[in-house]
Formats: structure tokens, sequence, C-alpha cells
């Protein structure tokens, strides 16, 4: 029976296929999907249309899914007064925005492409890495906010550039940039002694002090880069890599100027310290450029404030900040906004979305002083007045908002053996320094202390750790995989239960139709109104409808037609005196009993009904079996009714008394602070599962356009499924097989180099020696484990 189930796994596994636009990997629902996603489908039907195939010939294996931001309308009226700014300013104005959406030499070009056929443009630079591009144009000549409508159609999103601190990959850069330079001069200016130079040479001094100048250069401008980190951790209680970095780099240093002035050779370690630094901070520049890659190209899963219309006292309505709102305030929200704090309705009557609060993809209706509680998005096609009932700092947005304590990026079992690490080197080094000083040698005696510990310095783990970091990284972002912070794996290895969030992870974060076929069936009139119903619609009915007909092209709305809402009901179309309805069948059509079922009716006559349901994800199943047969504990955490939570619980095959509805974030957070948090990894897609993130082990989101969740979960996974769970534990568990081989090594190279130390044979030379030679064969040892790494597809 077993060895079916293995045999079943293995026949689904292979019914995979690569999306035809970003190429991800999916499994389809049905045998002629081709996409991953709807969004997919509607940019590659656009690319066919306008004959840019080569797009396909320049992507990468795989690039980000589109989604479903594609089929939101864009707002730039933010761009104008930057335009009108930048054109006032300069003959040839030009401006640096943000660009969502680029994951790929394909898409650079794309862009490219597109601005070249606008009359106009100057030049337009895509930077991959940090999401932004800068245009320049002729004055008056280039519509720039219709070259942003025209991007949004791509999938690509033009806003604002985020104002936040320096990259730490440019921290780094120019510092790596400058310690190559001082490392190589300082070399230049050590080798002759090394080769023979005797100390009566005339220069001899002179090449001391240029080695000495340049070591001191790099302890300034590149050794600060650890101690600075080293001491702000210090300072949080974090025993952090760079302390013994920091520690190597100071003795090394402070040793050599005390080896210059009292005549003493075997002390001058210049050349070492330059050397140290340059491959120090090459190690952090793989690790840092790698995770900040990860996190760019997702930037636009985050949480944007909202913008309110507060009314003053005059009854005018004033824009501002909704962390600007005060309990009692009077505010508009414009459609499609989300309620930044608890509410009271002040308007007749609203629907709201729950989609946030609770993962449910219903809409609920509220009448006029009902509570409207913060999160919840406002369906209705006309903006609504609302009272605040509690400031922004009490609400539920702002909590979710909020940056979790794991930003600090802290990794307890890295402090711990550190810790040990130090101990046991300083342990060693006053040993062997007060033997040798007992012994009545007491200039040796210094010689070793200093000498145990510089040799001793982890210089071979400050490149071996980052280099399996950016191979482990590389390896998963191939398949879609993006690790976003750097502590998560060790963590991984501690995981022993896996809780899913229901909507928008186990299954689609929108409805899916199971009956298409009944929209062929209408006429071309029919057709047209059912596209102006949905048109402007967010109600997740219209919203399925609208990304399925625009998918396939056939978004065609009336031209001439009038739409009227009736909250709680449905939308209604007129136009040359027939009456077309989208909405509960009970309203849509006349003398059909009441359901709580969708119809499209013409004149008070069913077209059609539609069958929408809250389906698994096609390999939610076989993923569940798989990791359950890893031996980790599996539950599920919904918003969503306790039905309905069951019924997609029992369709991936999980046991009923490990499937949880009606859970609100708060809910969510508690379950996991009382059933085994501190070992579990929660997967979550939305706002309502960040504040169980806050009480788990480590977490991960798919990476679609739900929002809040870029700097909360630890890693993101694309495509329309769950594997990236499974394939993330794999390789940390293959990464923590690579640094305890690295870490084999370290101790082996580690007894042989103290051992010289300790016998006093060890020389400044022997130290720059056997340090780079010891890194490349850490280097080696990791290769060897993960480099032929493959990834589960």
């Amino acid at each position: 029976m077993q060895l079916g189930k293995r045999r079943e796994g293995k026949e689904r596994a292979k019914a995979q296929r690569a999306c035809q636009h970003c190429g991800t990997r999916f499994m389809p629902m049905q045998e002629e999907e081709l996409f991953c996603c709807s969004g997919c489908e509607y940019v590659y039907r656009i690319i066919q249309d306008e004959s840019l195939e080569r797009f396909y010939d320049l992507r990468g294996s795989v690039s980000r899914p589109v989604g479903s931001r594609v089929f939101l309308s864009a707002d730039f009226n933010w761009l104008e007064p930057l335009v009108e700014a930048a054109e006032s300013e300069k003959e040839q104005p030009s401006l640096t925005l943000g660009l969502e959406g680029v994951s790929c030499v394909g898409c650079v070009w794309l862009v490219d492409h597109l601005f070249n056929q606008r009359e106009g443009g100057v030049y337009c630079r895509v930077n991959v890495q940090y999401g932004t591009f800068e245009v320049s144009w002729e004055r008056g000549k280039l519509d720039l906010l219709s070259f942003a409508q025209q991007l949004s159609r791509f999938g690509y999103r033009v806003c604002p550039t985020r104002s936040a601190a320096e990259s730490e990959t440019k921290q780094v850069g120019w510092r790596l940039g400058l310690a190559g330079a001082f490392a190589l001069n300082g070399m230049l200016y050590t080798l002759p002694g090394y080769l023979g130079m005797e100390s009566s040479f005339a220069f001899a001094m002179h090449f001391t002090w240029l080695s000495a100048i340049f070591a001191t250069l790099s302890f300034v401008f590149c050794g600060s880069y650890f101690m600075v980190k080293a001491f702000k951790a210090a300072l949080q209680g974090v025993t952090h890599l760079d302390l013994p970095i920091s520690v190597g780099i100071v003795l090394a240093y402070s040793t050599s100027w005390y080896g210059i002035l009292s005549g003493d050779e075997n002390l001058v370690y210049f050349d070492f310290v330059t050397t140290f630094l340059f491959l120090m901070l090459g190690g952090r520049w793989l690790q840092v450029v790698a995770i900040e890659r990860n996190r760019n190209l997702l930037t636009d899963i985050m949480l944007e404030m909202p913008e309110v219309k507060i009314e003053t006292s005059s009854g005018d309505r004033a824009r501002a900040s909704s962390d600007q709102l005060k309990r009692g305030a009077r505010y508009w929200l414009d459609p499609g906004q989300r309620v930044p704090v608890r509410s009271a309705l002040q308007s007749p009557r609203a629907s709201i979305g729950m989609d946030w609060i609770s993962g449910e993809s219903e809409s609920r209706v509220i009448e006029r002083y009902e509570e409207a509680p913060s999160g919840a998005s406002l369906e209705n096609r006309y903006p609504v007045a609302l009272e605040a009932l509690e400031d922004w700092d009490q609400s539920l947005l702002a909590k979710l908002a909020r940056k979790s304590p794991r930003s600090l990026e802290r990794d307890t079992a890295a402090q711990k053996w550190i810790s040990r690490y130090m101990i046991a080197a300083f342990l060693v080094a006053f040993a062997g320094g007060f033997a040798w000083l007992a012994s009545g040698e007491p200039l040796t005696g210094l010689s070793v202390f200093i000498a145990v510990l510089v040799v001793s310095c982890p210089c071979a783990i400050g490149i071996a750790w980052p280099f399996a970091d950016e191979i482990a990284l590389a390896r998963l972002r191939r398949i879609g995989v993006f690790v976003t912070t750097h502590s998560l794996w060790n963590r991984l290895t501690r995981v022993r239960k896996i809780v899913f969030d229901k909507t928008g992870t186990l299954t689609r974060s929108n409805l899916t139709l199971r009956n298409p076929e009944v929209i062929e069936r209408l006429d071309r009139e029919s057709l047209e109104a059912l596209c102006c119903c949905c048109a402007d619609s967010r109600h997740p009915v219209s919203r399925t409808l609208r990304e399925m007909l625009m998918a396939r092209g056939r978004f065609r709305p009336l031209m001439n037609g009038t739409v009227r809402e009736t909250i709680g009901e449905g939308i209604e179309c007129s136009a040359g005196g027939q009456v077309w309805r989208l909405g509960k069948l009970a309203w849509a059509s006349e003398g059909t009993e009441a359901s709580e079922g969708t119809g499209f009716a013409q004149n008070g006559k069913a077209l059609c009904e539609f069958q929408l349901e809250d389906l698994p994800l096609a390999d939610s199943s076989l993923e569940i079996e798989n990791l359950s047969s890893l031996g980790l504990e599996l539950a599920i955490l919904s918003g969503d009714t306790q039905e309905k939570a069951h019924k997609v619980g029992s369709l991936v095959g999980m046991k009923k008394s490990t499937v949880f509805g009606n859970m609100l974030p708060e809910d969510k957070a508690d379950w996991l602070k009382h059933n085994d948090g501190s070992f579990s990894m929660m997967v979550g897609d939305g706002a309502n599962d960040t504040l169980a993130f806050g009480q788990a082990l480590c977490c991960g989101a798919p990476a679609n356009e739900q929002g809040m969740v870029a700097d909360k979960a630890d890693f993101h996974y694309l495509g329309n499924g769950i594997q990236g769970i499974r394939n993330v534990l794999r390789m940390g568990g293959i990464r923590k097989r690579a640094m305890k081989a690295a870490l084999g090594f370290a101790l082996i190279y580690n007894i042989v180099a103290v051992g010289f130390a300790l016998a006093g044979l060890m020389t400044p030379l022997l130290a720059a020696v056997a340090m780079p030679i010891s890194s490349i064969l850490s280097l080696a040892i990791v290769w060897g484990v993960l480099g032929r790494t493959t990834t589960t597809s």
C-alpha cells in the first residue's frame, strides 16, 4: 500500500508543468491549463498580440508570477506633481521611481523596449536588484503617466521610491573595494621581507611603514564595519559572529604596532590584517547581496498605510494618513481602501471584504451605525463615511503593521557557538602564554598568546558560512523560493510542526469558477453586459469573473451601459431598454426560489448560474502527504467557518482534529503560543496571519499581492502550490550538512594552527599563508556538499 502511494505521488509530480509566461512549476487543475494564474495568462496574451516574444528568450528559468495585481486599476495621481516639479527644474527632466514586479533580464528588456517606443524619451535604466528605474525625457514630450499605465498592463507597478536606510550591500560593497586595494598594496610592501630583504636595506623601514599605513586605512575604513556591528549587538545582549572577527582584527593590528615599536618582527601582522579584512568582507558581501536581492524582489508585498479624507470642523475633507486618526473623528473611505481603525458606518449601507481579517473570500453587508472592523476592505462602488471608534495605535491594522522582534535577526544557535569559541580561544591563548612565561621566556609567551588568538580567528567560517548561504539561496531562487532572513537556516532544523492558513495558502486567493462553459453560451450583448457589471466591482465573485474574462481576451464592457449597485444583492446594468443583473439568484431573476447561488439574468430571466468554490491548490494533498511522511505534525488555522475549514482539510487529507475554523488573528497567535509555537512553522498569506508569525519559530508565505507579509515572513515561494515549503526544509537540511563539514575542517585546522602557535613556531608569514589556504579549502568543502544539489521540481 505504501509503495502504491509513492508511485501515485511520483505520477502526480510528473503532471507538473512550467507556466508558459513566468516558468514557475505548477500542477494544473485541468488538463488544458498552461498558466499558473490568470494574471500570467493575461500578460502572455498581450505579449503575443504585440509581438514581444523576445521577452521569453531573455527571461530566466523562473520569474515572479503576475498574480491578480495586473487586473487592479492603478492610481497615478501622486506622479503628476513629481513630473511637474522635474520639468520645472530641468531642460532634460529625470526621475528615479520604484518599479515592482521586475525580476529578470527579460523584464528589463521589456520595460526598455516599451519606453523606446514612446516619443520624447531619453533613457530608461532599470535596477533589478533595488527594484527602481531612472527615467529621463525631453520636457513636455513624454507622457510618463501613460507609460506607467502601460507598464501596469504587463504586471509592473510604478510607485514612489521608498525612503529607507542605505542598503547594506552598498555599505559592504564600497568597503570590499577598499579592502581589496589595501590588501594588494599592503602585501606588495610586505612581500620583499618574506623573500629575503634584509632589515638593514635602505628602504626596509619605508616598506614596513607603508604596510602599516595601508593596514591602518583598512582597519579604520573596513574593520569598523565589523567592530560597530559587534558593539551594537553586544549592547542588545547578542553575541554576533562579528565579535570574534573584531577581536582578531584589533589584536592583530595593535600587536603589529607593538612589534614595530619593540623591533620584534614576529609580532608584525599588518599583511594579515589587510588580507583577513578583504576575505571577511568578501564573505559578508556574498551573504547580504543574496538576502537583499530576495527582499527587493518582494517589495510589493508590503503594507502601505491607507490615506483617508478626514472631515474638518468646517465640514471640508482633508487628506491625511491613517495614523492621524483619533477616536470620534469622522472620515471618508474610497472604494477598495481598507478600514484603518475600528469604525461605525455613517452612510446608509456598505459591503466590506473580510479577507485580511479572517481569510474569508466572502463579503459582509453592514448597515448604518454598525461596526466595520479595522482591516476590512470597502467593496462599494462609491465612498462611505465612517466614525473612528478607536485611535490608530489601538487598531488591528497598526498592530499588524508593527515590525516584529525578528527584525533583529537573532540566531541563538550561532550565539552559543560563538560564545563557546571565544571562551575556548582565550583559555588556550592564556594557558599557552602563561606556560611560556613560567618557563622564563616572557616575549615568547606574548608572541604565543597573540598568535593563538590570530590564527584561531574563524576566518574559514567567515567565508564558508556566507558562501553556503549564497549557494543555498541561488538553488532555491531557481525554483521560486526566496529566503529573506539570515537566521532562518538554523531555525529550520528545529521545526516539528507546520501550521497552515487556509484561504490563499492551501486554496487559491480567489474563488474558482467550476463551470466556465456557461459564459460561452452568452450572446455578444449579454457578455458585454456581464463585463459591464463586474468591471469596477470589488466583490469576490465579480473579481473572479473579471479576471477570467480579461485573461482570455473577452473583457469588452458595454459602451453605453448604466450601472447601479444594490448593496448585499448585486449589480445591475441597463442599456437600450434591456436590464441585466449579476448577483443573488433570487434578486437577479424573477420567480426563482431563494438561493445562495450567484446568477446572471436578462430582464428577470436567468441566463446562467455560476458555480463558485473555494478549492484547494492542485498540489496541496500531495504536499500534505509528503510533509507528513517527514514526521511533521500538521494543522490548519482558518478565519473561515468551521464547516468550510473542515471541508478543505478533508480534501487535502488532514484529520478533522487538526483543523480549526472561526479564528481571528489574535486567536491564531494565542493557539500557537499554547501549542508548541516555538517548534512550529507558520505558513500564511496575509494580515490575518502576521500576529501568529510572531509566535512561531519561523514563517513562510506565498509570494502574492495579499499584502503585509514581506517584512515579517522568513521566506516566500512562487507558484500555484505549496511545494516551496518542502524545498526550503530540504535545502535547510543540506546546508546544515555542509556547515557541519566546514566546521569539522575548521576544528582540524585550528588544532593544527594552534598547535604550531603553542609551540612557538607560528610566524606572520605562516599565518598569512595558512589563512587564505584554509578559506579556500572551506569553500571547496561547502561546494562539494551544496554545489551539485538538485532541488525538488
